[in-house]
């Protein structure tokens, strides 16, 4: 079978499955949700005519971050389901006894659920972005407040952008790997949205360690978790942009920088850091999917 193929029979299997439909809606429902709270919130026209970049940073931060945390839920929840119920129905073992290869299959399952997984992230831009544009056209249309956005805006939302696909694509390796190591939709469900509270949770023995010993490894552990550096990834890689604001003086430019959501590691991290730590637990989610597939006899 051609991998165009396999992909294609792996696309159709997910339109089919009834948890995708639900998590389609509950994405939906949760991303709209997340916007009407956004939109009702008090004195946004001043803020806009008055406090541009603070608003539209604001408006930025709080969109894409909506769309990082519940598009990773959807990712955890939908790639469990694409892997795990092969191995708990036994249908891996009729797709390998007509001559499929193992890692040629799973490479079909990941290409298709990156495609639909983009489909989501568009699916989502879509919605927030209706609203992000009917929030400034309706409340501050006249005042037209993005014209005193420079390009270096434009530039640090593409690199925020950047940051969402990145958490996109570690979390579906890390669900990857976790379904494949235990042949199980339970086991890959369980790890996978675990793994992030763990991470972030821990935060809390750390500080209590430092506290006890006052020693600085206990921060520095924090620093190589990955939760926390995917939470504030932004703050690390994204550049600062400028814009102009009116002030009784006259127009002044003030610099901003957006930030990302969630708990922080609880040292100083730098750029390079956070992408090598980051683009280390990649590699190894990988790995350990490829070799586990590759080498593991299918009996059960």
């Amino acid at each position: 079978a051609s991998l165009i193929g396999l992909v294609r029979g792996e696309l159709r299997k997910i339109v089919h499955l009834r948890i995708t439909w639900a998590l389609l809606g509950l994405f939906t429902l949760f991303v709209v949700g997340s916007q009407l709270i956004l939109v009702s919130t008090p004195n946004s026209k001043e803020q806009l005519i008055h406090n541009t970049p603070g608003a539209f940073s604001n408006l930025v931060s709080g969109d894409l971050s909506i769309l990082r945390v519940f598009s990773g839920i959807v990712t955890l929840v939908l790639a469990a389901h694409v892997i795990g119920l092969e191995y708990q129905h036994g249908t891996i073992r009729i797709l390998l006894g007509r001559g499929v290869g193992r890692l040629h299959l799973l490479g079909a399952k990941m290409a298709a659920l990156t495609l639909v997984l983009l489909g989501l992230l568009g699916w989502g831009l879509l919605i927030e972005l209706a609203f992000a544009w009917g929030l400034v056209v309706g409340v501050a249309g006249g005042a037209a407040p993005w014209r005193r956005l420079g390009d270096d805006y434009w530039v640090s939302v593409r690199y925020y952008l950047l940051c969402v696909f990145i958490s996109l694509g570690v979390t579906l390796l890390l669900a990857v790997a976790a379904t494949v190591i235990g042949r199980s939709l339970a086991f890959g469900l369980a790890v996978g949205l675990s793994w992030f509270a763990v991470d972030n949770l821990a935060q809390i023995p750390l500080t209590l360690g430092y506290q006890f010993t006052h020693s600085d490894l206990w921060l520095k552990v924090s620093g190589f978790l990955l939760g926390p550096l995917l939470n504030r990834l932004p703050d690390y890689i994204t550049p600062p942009w400028h814009a102009s604001v009116q002030t009784p003086a006259g127009p002044v430019t003030v610099t901003s920088q957006f930030s990302g959501f969630g708990a922080m590691p609880l040292t100083p991290v730098s750029s390079a850091q956070a992408l090598l730590v980051i683009g280390a637990y990649a590699t190894v989610f990988a790995l350990v999917a490829v070799m586990v597939t590759w080498r593991r006899e299918t009996r059960d």
